[in-house]
């Protein structure tokens, strides 16, 4: 986010006399230190001109500086103006955690597959759980904080990233063509994270996939033109076998994920 300072100037008169720190009443403690010295000092050198100790044009020298002294400390104390962003991109983390174990009874038609799932059940269960914790929404954020999100989408430098609240309904995330939030910025666009789930194949071992839904509303359209894909990378480490593997896990996870939306963001990009 971009800001820009908004300075004001203030002239001194020739006996800097107390109304100007009455104008720097709002100014931090050491700012107003700064000042009462700067204007003490001034004030010893005028009288040192009027005593003809120092020459007229000394004293003009020494009633600038102090001057100086406090527009400078004025300009600190003063209020950051927001720059409205270039572009508004709202992001939307899934709350979404599925997990599928299958082995080689898959291959043998329905009956296979049906009896496949049954066997794996509890499984499911429990990689689908961890896995909504490990890939929390909060963790959806982090990792995409480490990289230049705007830039994968093909959005311009000063695009301010917001991140949302989930919404766990999927009739709105995956169908809703209207914007998620009250926001009337010209230059608008979401990006929602419709699925996390993790794979275990017997023959294609470990992975992660993750689905993607990008939304622009940019150039005045009111309905989205809506852009989905996915992403799917392989896991060495993920679901950890011992507490001691978590930290490894999670980096193994953080990893594909951002794997899986370079790409997805790809087309963006060509």
């Amino acid at each position: 986010m971009k800001f820009s300072k908004t300075v004001f100037g203030l002239g001194l008169t020739a006996s800097l006399t107390s109304p100007l720190l009455a104008q720097d009443a709002d100014a931090p403690a050491e700012a107003q230190d700064t000042v009462v010295e700067a204007v003490a000092e001034a004030e010893a050198v005028a009288e040192d001109a009027d005593d003809g100790v120092i020459t007229a044009a000394e004293a003009a020298v020494a009633e600038d500086a102090a001057g100086g002294a406090i527009a400078a400390e004025e300009t600190t104390a003063m209020e950051v103006e927001e720059v409205p962003p270039v572009c508004e991109l709202h992001v939307f983390p899934t709350l979404e955690g599925q997990a599928q174990t299958t082995t080689l009874l898959s291959g043998f038609g329905v009956i296979g597959a049906v009896a496949d799932a049954a066997g794996n059940e509890d499984e499911n269960v429990s990689d689908a759980e961890y896995l909504r914790d490990a890939l929390s929404p909060r963790f959806q954020v982090e990792a995409f904080q480490t990289i230049d999100l705007p830039a994968q989408l093909g959005m311009p430098e000063g695009t301010e990233v917001i991140f949302q609240t989930p919404i766990a309904d999927r009739d709105i995330t995956t169908e809703v063509r209207t914007r998620l939030t009250e926001s009337t910025h010209e230059c608008y666009a979401e990006l929602i994270v419709t699925q996390n789930l993790y794979l275990k194949r017997a023959i294609y071992g470990r992975s992660l996939n993750n689905r993607f839904i990008f939304k622009d509303f940019r150039d005045g359209v009111e309905e989205a033109r809506m852009r989905r894909g996915r992403g799917g990378n392989g896991l060495s480490h993920f679901p950890p076998e011992t507490p001691e593997e978590r930290d490894a896990a999670d980096a193994d996870l953080r990893e594909a994920f951002l794997e899986n939306f370079e790409e997805y963001s790809r087309r963006f990009r060509r």
